[in-house]
């Protein structure tokens, strides 16, 4: 089941099934991601992967990074129990700077692995995906 209709998240992000295992979620730039927001796109992936534990490839925009609260939801057990594993890619060097500290400090229930590049990020996910 194919869905290449991105829905839409708060008019701040987009969900799209790219293939049978992988989601892309795109956050917008200049946003403040709050824990609403994490747990709503939660429920969107859900949705559109029909509950299946997929490969998150999660591309956020320039000056936009999650709150305090949406980073520990989204680093939780609850809040990746749609995540076989997930690609972050950043914009900027302050985002690399507080995702690198999420990834290693806060440690994610999930393999996460941070990026700068799409490209690098989608090919690291189907390394896994073998």
């Amino acid at each position: 089941m194919r869905n290449n209709n991105p829905l839409l998240l708060s008019d701040i992000s987009s969900v799209i099934l790219i293939d049978e295992a992988t989601v892309e979620i795109r956050i917008d730039q200049d946003i403040d991601f709050e824990l609403d927001d994490a747990i709503r796109m939660n429920q969107i992936i859900q949705e559109i992967g029909a509950s299946r534990i997929l490969y998150h490839l999660t591309i956020f925009g320039n000056r936009t990074a999650p709150s305090k609260q949406a980073r520990t939801y989204s680093l939780s057990e609850i809040g990746s129990r749609f995540k076989k594993a997930e690609a972050i890619v950043v914009q900027s060097l302050s985002q690399k700077m507080v995702f690198n500290f999420m990834i290693n400090a806060e440690h994610p229930s999930v393999r996460t692995k941070l990026f700068t590049d799409r490209d690098n990020a989608r090919k690291w996910l189907q390394s896994l995906n073998v």
